[in-house]
């Protein structure tokens, strides 16, 4: 399913790239092509049969009514010779639709359809690859198609105005793609534009999962009011991940002919976070999100105080974003609503609850005059936020069946690419990815000011001790922003059980430092009991090291003493060949005379020639070496 999925978000990116028209290009071939696979067993279907293979083709889930209107346009897309050849019929009895024809082919996109399965088979074992060599059980993660489908399945709910109903995925850390995605972008172009193209497919996707109607087109002059986060992140001053896909994004509205805006109230609000990160300015030790941003920039609290002053010009000068004042009439009237009181009921900051209410009912009032209320490409007034809970409750507040009024930037983006789809794909998947990349880490790890925010709720407890308080905060800090969401919003609605989880979470801690703490004085005994037979097995080594050179050094004795006394046998064999040589010499003189007068000859012959001094010579060396032996 993993590498079907991936193949699909590709190959339907890859029937986008000549055409601005998604309809014809993608969703009516895609239907053609399943047709042409069921006519390869029957003849006559219904809708729904086209509906189950699509979905174990494909791995997507099509509406019915999606389904039949596909079906129609195939119809209508034949040429005169393939009505005749295939007789397709269809016929409508009330709910009921089917079809029947003699058979029915299509051939054309098979080749590109493969040639994307092999694209995305090799981005799939390349994450398994990459996730092995980070010392990943490939079996305990979410495949990569899990982690695009966080953000198809985000979206496909905000385009049918549903709540997002995906599983909770709080145990499971998407981490090993954050780190595969960062590394192909540096160092693999072509798996990560295939990676960008799965991602534009998964938009499709997703408009097509939830019916969304392509044939309105998204109004110009949209204007669209910033939340805080957003314009931190503009700032650079959240996390050095979420500035990217924020400039990004905030250029493509700009280049789509948008206007970007900022409310007063929202305005006021960016500037207290700021005072309070100015109030509490550590370089050392960072307490908010913002003070880490300047120390991951360089900058000091010099810095952000003339930041703090210069805002209002710096937002519309350099970013061109208006600044609106929101009557206070309507402030008023809006904090005064039921949406303000049950917002404070879940929320842990009751002003940012007003300001939040206020800002969607500020929205709410300036679309009175759209004309048409129910469609997402009408809306004249968007209010953008990274807040998912927020925009979960605008959903659920929604009047007459009109749309929400707040969007988040993925989902922003998601729109934005219906201006142009085959000139805007490049930017818009490059802005998806980073905004999940983004999206993630905030998921994953949680921010100081929310750790801050869980600090101030824990501090007020009255049974927890100041050992359980180090103990909690520690194990928080290794949670999930997710699960800390969870917990702030049961101290609220659920003190009680806030209380018992916070003391469930104490308890857990302590067991585990109690683990951790007998574990490692079992590691400690292990290692002195490992150093202790270490320091005998080096006693005793250096004990035979001292046996061997004792024994080493007796046998080198013994053999200069052996030496010694050959060299004395060999002087005494020598004298005692010499003595007995002389005596031998002696006698035959004596015995034969006339030998004495031929060496004497002789000698006088040898020393007329020169040779005298040489035979002097040659007994010389005789001697020598009968010496040296």
């Amino acid at each position: 399913m993993s590498e079907q999925l991936l193949t699909t978000y590709s190959f339907f990116a890859a029937l986008t790239e000549n055409s601005t028209d998604i309809y014809s290009a993608v969703y009516v071939p895609i239907c053609k092509r399943a047709l042409s696979l069921y006519a390869k067993n029957k003849t006559i279907g219904s809708d729904q049969d086209i509906c189950n293979l699509i979905s174990s083709e494909y791995g997507i889930d099509v509406p019915l009514l999606i389904i039949r209107k596909l079906i129609k346009s195939v119809v209508n897309d034949l040429s005169r010779k393939d009505k005749t050849k295939f007789d397709f019929q269809i016929i409508e009895n009330g709910n009921n639709f089917s079809f029947s024809f003699k058979s029915f082919s299509f051939c054309d996109i098979e080749e590109s359809y493969n040639v994307e399965r092999r694209k995305s088979n090799a981005l799939q074992q390349a994450f398994e690859i990459f996730a092995k060599e980070q010392g990943e059980n490939i079996n305990n993660i979410p495949s990569f198609s899990d982690f695009i489908n966080k953000n198809k399945n985000k979206i496909s709910s905000f385009l049918s105005g549903r709540v997002n109903d995906i599983t909770d995925c709080s145990e499971v850390s998407f981490m090993p793609h954050v780190r595969f995605l960062q590394y192909i972008e540096q160092n693999n172009d072509n798996l990560y534009k295939a990676t960008k193209q799965i991602f534009i497919g998964s938009v499709i996707a997703s408009y097509l999962e939830s019916d969304f109607d392509l044939e309105a087109k998204l109004e110009k002059g949209t204007s669209y009011y910033l939340d805080t986060q957003i314009v931190l992140e503009l700032l650079d001053l959240q996390r050095a991940e979420d500035t990217p896909p924020t400039k990004e994004l905030i250029k493509l509205i700009h280049d789509t002919g948008g206007n970007i805006r900022l409310m007063d109230i929202t305005l006021d609000e960016i500037k207290t976070n700021i005072q309070n990160a100015i109030h509490n300015y550590d370089r050392n030790h960072p307490t908010t999100t913002i003070n880490e941003a300047c120390v991951r920039l360089g900058k000091n609290k010099t810095w952000l105080i003339a930041l703090h002053g210069n805002l209002d010009n710096l937002l519309q000068t350099d970013y061109k974003i208006n600044i609106d004042k929101v009557p206070e009439s309507d402030i008023e009237k809006f904090a005064n609503t039921d949406d303000a009181t049950q917002l404070k009921e879940i929320w842990f900051r009751k002003h940012s609850a007003v300001h939040d209410v206020v800002a969607y009912l500020h929205v709410r009032e300036k679309r009175k005059y759209d004309p048409n209320k129910k469609l997402l490409q009408k809306a004249s007034y968007w209010f953008v936020t990274a807040n998912r809970k927020l925009c979960e409750f605008n959903i659920t507040k929604k009047v007459n069946g009109n749309i929400g009024e707040i969007i988040m930037p993925d989902e922003l983006t998601s729109l934005l690419f219906l201006q142009n789809p085959k000139k805007l794909s490049g930017r818009v998947s490059s802005i998806g990815l980073n905004e999940l990349i983004a999206q993630t880490l905030s998921e994953e790890y949680p921010s100081r000011d929310l750790i801050n925010e869980f600090d101030s709720v824990v501090s007020s407890l009255q049974n927890i001790s100041a050992d359980d308080y180090k103990i909690l905060l520690s194990s928080i800090s290794q949670e999930s922003t997710i699960k800390i969401h969870k917990l702030l919003h049961g101290s609220i609605s659920e003190p009680e059980k806030f209380n018992k989880d916070i003391h469930a979470i104490i308890e857990t801690e302590r067991n585990n430092k109690l683990k951790t703490d007998n574990k490692h004085k079992i590691e400690i005994q292990k290692n002195n009991e490992l150093q202790e037979a270490n320091k005998n097995l080096s006693r005793q080594l250096s004990d035979i090291s001292q046996q061997i050179a004792d024994i080493q050094e007796s046998q080198h004795l013994e053999k200069i003493r052996q030496e010694e006394k050959d060299k004395i046998n060999r002087r005494w064999i020598w004298m005692c060949i010499s003595i007995i040589v002389a005596l031998a010499a002696i006698i035959v003189l004596q015995s034969f005379p006339n030998i004495t007068k031929c060496i004497q000859k002789s000698i006088q012959i040898i020393g007329g020639l020169g040779g005298f001094w040489g035979f002097c010579n040659l007994a010389l060396n005789l001697w020598s070496k009968f010496k040296s032996h």
